[in-house]
């Protein structure tokens, strides 16, 4: 029956399935599969057109690669609309809170200090503009790192990891083992990580008005650290925004909705948001939110 209807009858009623569901209805009959006089099949050109009548920001953040077809596209559209949730834990201390991927907690059994890191690797951000807020209710017993990092999908250390210490986070096999993720995606620009690092009151020691004011970056190989010009004091809860605007090539940090400053500017390629934890207890959430229009 579905072998006799017109392409544009079939494309419509397609184009309500998800991407898995476009593949599977492309192994029910060769019409389906088979390339067309285009060069794409009809569940191609379905997903195809779906992305098409996407959000224009939407499209912008996810141009199409040369080595991806438009069903991978279309399912890369559906993780960008879902809500951002920390699916990647490296390191034992960290786990969910009531099951909720969106928000992770230091859970450490013992006297160690270690740092662990949870990843957003379900959205991997290569183009365009990107909004989340990181939530953190209590001040932090040491301090929390939160930023960007590129996709590490393969990467998972069973102890700790801290982007920024190379020499606490890998011996020399998962050293080599991080820069074999490398790809072309990966761009130009050596900043492979970059993040803002929260402090509580107990630690502002960078400045008497702030705990949001030290940055830092890393290549997984040199650190580097430094100091963004805040005059705003912030207070509980944090509700720190960050605005990675992949066409601009910049990092920006607000506080509870009131731009702080750019943290870092070059960036390029791919990028996931990330936290690491220290303390027994701290915890952080992350949302996605809407661009800002300034």
């Amino acid at each position: 029956m579905l072998d006799s209807l017109d392409n544009d009858i079939v494309i419509r009623f397609a184009s309500y399935l998800q991407s898995q569901d476009l593949v599977n209805l492309s192994y029910t009959c060769r019409r389906f599969g088979s390339s067309n006089g285009d060069g794409l099949s009809l569940v191609e050109d379905t997903a195809k057109q779906i992305i098409s009548n996407a959000k224009q920001e939407e499209r912008e953040a996810l141009p199409k690669m040369a080595d991806q077809s438009y069903i991978e596209l279309y399912n890369e559209l559906l993780k960008h609309r879902k809500p951002r949730i920390f699916d990647q834990l490296i390191g034992e201390d960290l786990c969910y809170i009531d099951n909720d991927k969106s928000h992770i907690i230091c859970n450490r059994s013992g006297e160690t200090v270690r740092s662990s890191t949870a990843i957003c690797n379900h959205d991997v951000m290569r183009a365009g503009k990107h909004f989340v807020t990181f939530t953190i209710l209590e001040y932090p017993d040491d301090h929390i790192r939160i930023g960007i990092i590129r996709p590490l999908p393969n990467l998972w250390w069973t102890e700790s990891f801290d982007p920024m210490l190379k020499e606490v986070s890998f011996d020399e096999n998962d050293y080599n083992r991080l820069q074999r993720t490398r790809t072309e995606r990966w761009g130009d620009t050596n900043v492979n990580y970059c993040a803002l690092e929260v402090f509580g009151p107990e630690l502002f020691f960078v400045s008497t008005r702030s705990g949001l004011n030290r940055c830092c970056w890393s290549d997984f190989d040199e650190t580097n650290t430094y100091e963004l010009e805040v005059t705003e004091e912030c207070s509980l809860p944090y509700k720190i925004g960050m605005l990675l605007d992949l066409e601009a090539g910049t990092l920006t940090v607000y506080n509870n909705g009131c731009k702080v400053g750019v943290i870092k500017d070059g960036l390029s390629g791919e990028y996931c948001w990330c936290a690491s934890i220290w303390s027994n207890g701290d915890s952080v959430c992350i949302e996605r939110g809407i661009i800002p229009t300034d």
